[in-house]
């Protein structure tokens, strides 16, 4: 269960630090998902993290168990990016972001 979390959380963690990146440079949602993947790895490089070897599963070598946590790390840190989306649009969404348009810039409605 520690291991879910650490991942859980390490993917936040990459997706707040591409979404940092992203207000600086502008990238195609394909780009995204390598940068992803290249600091996922990266992340678990850094800290020597192998989900493998923590949960007794024998790999061939521990740079293999830590390559491929890292690529578990970066699915995480996309699966994040989906939600907070989600969630934005469905802020979006209820809190009807025309009307409030409408009212900031004192528009009329048209239809």
């Amino acid at each position: 269960m520690n291991t879910f979390v650490i991942i859980a959380l390490l993917g936040l963690a990459v997706i707040a630090v591409t979404g940092i990146a992203g207000r600086y440079v502008a990238m195609a949602p394909e780009v995204r998902a390598f940068v992803l993947v290249g600091i996922g790895v990266g992340a678990a490089w850094l800290i020597n993290l192998d989900v493998f070897g923590v949960l007794s599963i024998v790999t061939r070598d521990s740079a293999t168990g830590v390559t491929v946590t890292g690529l578990m790390i970066a699915g995480a840190a996309y699966f994040w990016h989906e939600i907070l989306a989600f969630f934005a649009g469905l802020s979006r969404k209820l809190g009807d972001e025309a009307e409030t348009l409408e009212q900031r810039e004192h528009l009329r409605r048209v239809a």
